[in-house]
């Protein structure tokens, strides 16, 4: 063989340690999470062989726990079915129909037979149970159902929930908690809104009584400063609750007209019809009648918030600002559902 040949071989000879080489180095460097998975693997397959024998044996919490157990290990889709079934065996309807709707999440990985399964599960639970999809305003609010953590960072959720009366909260820091109690019914999905409003700037200070001299003779006739301070007070503190009384009214009505759209959304797609595109327009009026809703209901409190300082302080005027003397002195409140105010009429 030539000089030539030789130098070939050479260069093929170290070209095949070195990838041989580059083999065992990418098979090292991988051995350490391929075992740990592998070990996941086969602590979730020891627990479903468990949870199968105690099925067939009939023993349904020791299945259970088994598949529990093994889902726990190894999140996989059948894993998850196979609790579900179980939890529904036990009765265990909301848990049974939460397990069996992750299972189905992804029907192309499960077998046909186990899809078909958990297909009939999940519409066995779903009948016996309700569930509510929250639509939340601001998606980094943290959203709870009766104190329980649903998620955050989401501007919807779906969850399954038992028949009976639930509450959801929004809380974001910064924002007043927005809190909507409903009525779960079995075999239907209630839709909630939650609309969190910033909270409001801190009140003023409190006024401070000036310090008075000493008071000179009266010059003439006529209802003293404090009595005029307190009639306007009241009157205005009047002005503020029939305002906010109109405006729970207008509040009230919003509150009809979107429950009637959402029934008329529900009729026409279903409870899921807002996930759809041609109801898009409809789910955006619901929408805005509720943001109406909020924002009304919000200004009826802060204007009887008012009221109730305003007066409060006219009252504290018969400590400060005392006048037994009286007066031809009427005040008349004024008030709208857009705005309000107290006229004043008098002889001085």
């Amino acid at each position: 063989m030539g000089s030539t040949g030789r130098l070939l071989l050479a260069v093929a000879a170290a070209s095949a340690v070195w990838s041989l080489a580059a083999v065992s180095a990418g098979e090292e460097r991988h051995d350490g999470p391929s075992e740990a998975a592998s070990a996941r693997s086969a602590e979730a397959d020891e627990a479903f062989a468990r949870g199968e024998r105690a099925r067939r044996a009939g023993r349904w919490e020791e299945a259970e726990a088994a598949y529990r157990a093994a889902w726990q290990a190894d999140p996989r889709p059948e894993l998850a079915g196979e609790l579900g079934l179980a939890e529904l065996a036990l009765g265990r309807l909301r848990d049974a129909a939460e397990h069996l709707g992750a299972s189905l999440l992804y029907p192309e990985t499960l077998a046909p037979a186990a899809r078909r399964r958990f297909s009939e599960g999940l519409r066995r639970a779903e009948r016996e149970v309700s569930s509510a999809t929250v639509a939340v305003s601001r998606p980094e609010a943290e959203v709870f159902i009766d104190g329980r953590r649903i998620g955050r960072g989401q501007a919807t959720y779906f969850v399954y929930l038992d028949p009976g009366r639930h509450e959801a909260r929004g809380k974001l820091e910064g924002y007043i908690d927005e809190v909507y109690p409903f009525e779960a019914q079995r075999g239907r999905e209630s839709m909630i809104g939650l609309h969190l409003q910033p909270k409001p700037p801190p009140p003023p200070a409190a006024p401070v009584a000036p310090v008075r001299a000493a008071a000179a003779p009266a010059a003439a006739s006529g209802p003293a400063a404090g009595t005029v301070f307190r009639i306007g007070g009241l009157a205005l503190a009047a002005a503020g609750v029939a305002l906010g009384a109109g405006l729970s009214v207008e509040a009230s009505a919003r509150g009809d007209e979107a429950a009637a759209l959402e029934e008329g959304i529900r009729r026409r797609g279903g409870p899921a019809a807002c996930l759809y595109d041609e109801h898009t327009a409809a789910c955006g009026e619901l929408g805005d009648k509720r943001r109406a809703r909020d924002t009304l209901e919000t200004a009826a409190w802060a204007s009887f918030v008012g009221a109730g300082f305003v007066g409060a302080v006219a009252l504290s005027s018969f400590w400060w600002a005392p006048a037994p003397g009286t007066g031809a002195v009427r005040a008349v409140p004024l008030a709208t559902a857009k705005g309000g105010g107290v006229l004043v009429v008098g002889a001085w």
